[in-house]
């Protein structure tokens, strides 16, 4: 035992890059996430001493914990607005389920207990006896939820969680942009590809989704020349476990790009430029 920690803290210190990355899942921000945690940090050390299972006591915390925020949350009434979850610039471990900006999207659209049971389901790897033991209903009802949250996802557009694949679009991509050709972007978009653009109401942003490889490039092209100093430039990081873009200019971080790659094209394209939520160190680029 390190010297100085306790027992209790060494347990918490073990599990919360994993109940942190739950959290994160369930909820698509780091600050949530964050108080999520501390939350189930004080209850842990109010009972820890007669927990058995640490791992399953914590786990069961945070999801409960991030399913009261997400009831409350308004995010739903004002998703029209546009809105992107949060950058997760930790490294994500090889095997890790997708954790892409697309699929956090796609996981808006189910109610809370939805995205709990799938998440846990298919993201945490757990049994269905489990989750009922953490959302507290029974084994038939977790299932009845799964299956009303595949539904709900079915015929949504799927991107590939492949880094390979993202990682050549993403090169292509930003060198189109910063060359400023047009014609190279639009190739790299499918022709059913989606922007999404999200200011937080204190940067430039399109309202609505923009629709189509004319309107995506033209949209790009025309805001980083209107609203972009003149050495603003991409580079590479690893955005919630894929490559993506980072736009920079004097040395300051104002984009973050993540995309959505099928079949050799680019269907999503995400850009965050909320100030508040960009990162603020310095992200390591991507191999």
């Amino acid at each position: 035992m390190a010297e100085g920690q306790s027992p209790a803290l060494l347990h918490f210190l073990a599990q919360r890059p994993r109940l942190r990355l739950l959290a994160y899942r369930l909820l698509g921000s780091n600050a949530d996430a964050d108080d999520v945690v501390q939350d189930a940090w004080l209850k842990w050390c109010r009972v820890a001493e007669g927990v058995d299972e640490p791992a399953a006591f914590l786990t069961t915390q945070v999801t409960r914990l991030a399913l009261d925020r997400l009831r409350k949350d308004k995010r739903q009434a004002r998703l029209g607005a546009q809105w992107l979850p949060d950058p997760w610039v930790e490294a994500v471990e090889p095997g890790e389920a997708d954790l892409s900006t697309g699929l956090l999207l796609l996981l808006e659209r189910l109610t809370p207990d939805q995205r709990a049971v799938y998440v846990l389901r298919e993201a945490m790897d757990l049994d269905f006896a489990d989750i009922a033991d953490i959302l507290g209903k029974s084994v038939a009802t977790c299932r009845q939820i799964m299956s009303r949250a595949r539904a709900a996802l079915k015929g949504m557009p799927r991107y590939d969680w492949d880094a390979a694949q993202t990682a050549t679009l993403a090169r292509r991509f930003a060198t189109a942009c910063d060359q400023r050709d047009y014609a190279a972007l639009v190739a790299l978009l499918g022709t059913e590809s989606r922007l999404i653009s999200d200011g937080g109401g204190k940067v430039k942003s399109a309202r609505n989704p923009i629709l189509g490889p004319d309107r995506i490039a033209r949209f790009l092209l025309g805001v980083r020349r209107k609203f972009q100093p003149a050495d603003f430039a991409f580079r590479i990081a690893e955005i919630n476990g894929l490559p993506a873009l980072i736009g920079e200019a004097q040395e300051q971080i104002r984009w973050v790009i993540t995309l959505g790659c099928s079949q050799g094209r680019i269907g999503g394209v995400y850009l965050l430029a909320d100030p508040d939520r960009l990162p603020y160190s310095t992200i390591s680029a991507s191999e």
